[in-house]
């Protein structure tokens, strides 16, 4: 027995890449794990090594959200998952800037360059996608 078709019936089809996730369902997760990730590196913003700040909360946030947006990409086969992310950093950043119900601040006079710092490195982590070309069909 061969595995080539008998004569005049048409070849099996063959099996094409996998069908991308639905986008909801990589926005869900992506909404989730980007505001745990981006709140966890907010609350790295006041580390201060020998009385000095150290930049540790803005370089982490840049590789977390662009890893995760270039992942998030990827697995969308769009760029809607970057644009998202992009949003999500703005909001949890603004939601530091807000006095709390008590009238506390998260950010504080000292921490506000390291804060402004965080916001940018925050939002370019998660455009770092959109800065390429999407891919042809």
């Amino acid at each position: 027995m061969s595995d080539e078709p008998a004569a005049g019936l048409p070849a099996p089809p063959l099996p094409g890449p996998p069908a991308p996730p639905p986008l909801a369902l990589v926005l869900g997760m992506l909404v989730v794990v980007g505001f745990v990730l981006d709140l966890f590196c907010l609350l790295l913003l006041p580390v201060r090594l020998s009385g000095h700040l150290v930049p540790v909360a803005p370089l982490l946030v840049l590789v977390v959200n662009a890893v995760l947006a270039t992942a998030a990409n990827r697995l969308a086969a769009e760029r809607i998952p970057a644009q998202v992310l992009l949003v999500l950093a703005i909001l949890v950043s603004a939601g530091a800037a807000v006095r709390g119900p008590g009238g506390d601040l998260f950010v504080t006079r000292d921490l506000q360059g390291m804060y402004l710092l965080f916001v940018v490195a925050a939002c370019l982590g998660a455009a770092v996608p959109l800065f390429r070309k999407p891919r042809p069909e």
